[in-house]
């Protein structure tokens, strides 16, 4: 409880177009997706990254193409066989933890 207060976030006026202004503060963009070209965000070890923004689409329509092609990067969280997707909420959970793994708290 109370953790949300402490997550950054950031809305965008032109989505995905002020993506750039995002990046060009020294961000890189990781869009969440379920696609199979995407890396497992393991792989792509976010915790190891200074600046990440994570991109989440909406519920069952997911990031749009524009904002897919926009990320510097799709990644994935690997699923059991079977299931293809975790809802939102969940997705951002796992993502965010996987983030600050390994990343000193302040």
């Amino acid at each position: 409880m109370g953790a949300v207060f402490s997550v950054p976030y950031a809305r965008l006026e032109s989505w995905p177009k002020d993506l750039e202004q995002v990046r060009e503060a020294g961000f890189k963009l990781l869009a969440l997706t379920p696609d199979e070209k995407a890396s497992a965000i393991d792989d792509v070890a976010p915790h190891r990254l200074d600046r990440v923004a994570l991109m989440l689409g909406a519920e069952g329509d997911g990031l749009s193409r524009k904002a897919l092609a926009a990320a510097d990067e799709w990644v994935r969280i690997p699923m059991a066989h079977g299931v293809d997707s975790l809802n939102v909420g969940a997705a951002a959970a796992v993502a965010f933890y996987a983030v600050a793994t390994g990343r000193p708290q302040s």
